[in-house]
């Protein structure tokens, strides 16, 4: 069975909502009993996410948390952001698990704004299940899966030889000039 995230509603994001009323909340859920659940949060700035995201966070701790205890490690919190965040900012939010694994989503368009929803579920459902999802014409949904760039280059690593083993090396090394979590 595959999981995608779909939108949800519950009572604890309005709360949320109501506690910090300058930016938006949805409430994403895949599998039953909100066995993956993801908190969207919308930021014009970047200022007032380096201002709030703890304070979101605490007050997602507090009110929004999974009885089920295998569920408990699959609570996301997205910040999409207009602006271009800094790297320190990003990799000090992405690295604290404290009530969530999160997401910093940056340099966010308008029209991505306009279709929040959509645009955080394909985001989202890439990101959590590397999966991408297109409608085609007559079929329904077409899923397809996108193995992470390192999962190519070392699928067969142990059946290489010390040669081939250093030429994977050598290509993850490489591919680390195109990683995210480099200085911009």
């Amino acid at each position: 069975m595959q999981m995608n995230l779909k939108s949800a509603n519950s009572e604890h994001i309005l709360k949320i909502q109501n506690e910090f009323p300058a930016f938006k909340f949805d409430l994403f859920t895949a599998g039953e009993s909100e066995f993956v659940s993801c908190i969207a949060c919308w930021i014009e700035d970047s200022e007032s996410l380096k201002e709030n995201w703890n304070a979101i966070q605490n007050i997602i701790a507090l009110l929004y948390k999974t009885e089920k205890k295998f569920a408990r490690w699959n609570v996301y919190i997205a910040f999409f952001c207009k602006e271009k965040i800094n790297r320190p900012l990003r990799i000090t939010i992405e690295n604290d698990k404290f009530t969530a694994r999160k997401f910093v989503f940056d340099s966010c368009t308008e029209e991505q704004f306009s279709r929040e929803k959509s645009f955080a579920i394909k985001r989202l459902n890439y990101e959590i299940f590397e999966v991408d999802l297109e409608v085609a014409k007559n079929y329904g949904s077409i899923i397809q899966y996108k193995s992470t760039p390192i999962v190519s280059n070392i699928k067969n690593y142990s059946k290489e030889t010390i040669e081939g083993k250093l030429e994977i090396v050598k290509k993850l090394l490489l591919e680390n000039d195109t990683n995210e979590n480099k200085e911009s």
